[in-house]
């Protein structure tokens, strides 16, 4: 199995990674236990990747990706500073559609995070804010891994370059 680059992180919960797809060797996961979580979402695109040295990247697709990259690092570095300064710090970044409601799921059920909604649900009505809090802190890290990962398997030509995110508070 290959060594993962220094600071490669699990697309489920930022752990660092050290277990590799072995399917399509473009993802990366800190355990087991996430990589059989993140399958549901991933066997469909799993294999369909088109090896690294057969894919040729345009430099105009290159700079695409660069500027998204460059704003999503953007808008991540204004949430936080708002969160370092604001009095509400309940504002998420987080991917729009289908991939919000993805990465809630996959949040959801990350280890440790799954035992305390569970208690939190138990008791929503008291502690409901804390429950959603804890949900959505999750799920921007779940999204946030994924868009990196995204962006980097843009710039080898292996998906689409089209990608949303939207900011909740």
């Amino acid at each position: 199995m290959a060594q993962a680059p220094a600071g490669t992180v699990c697309v489920m919960c930022l752990a660092p990674a050290t277990k590799q797809c072995s399917g399509c060797k473009a993802l990366w996961y800190c355990t087991r236990e996430c990589q059989r979580k993140h399958w549901v979402s991933h066997k469909d695109e799993c294999g369909k990747v088109v090896p690294q040295e057969r894919k040729v990247v345009s430099a105009e697709v290159l700079k695409e990706v660069e500027e998204k990259e460059k704003q999503f690092q953007l808008v991540t570095d204004i949430v936080k500073k708002h969160r370092e300064t604001g009095v509400n710090k309940n504002v998420f970044l987080t991917r729009y559609g289908d991939q919000m409601y993805e990465d809630l799921e996959d949040a959801r059920n990350l280890p440790g995070i799954k035992d305390q909604l569970d208690s939190l649900d138990a008791a929503m009505s008291a502690r409901g804010e804390q429950a959603i809090n804890m949900l959505f802190s999750a799920a921007e890290g779940v999204g946030r891994a994924k868009t990196l990962a995204q962006f980097e398997e843009m710039k080898k030509g292996n998906v689409p370059t089209s990608a949303g995110y939207a900011a909740a508070s």
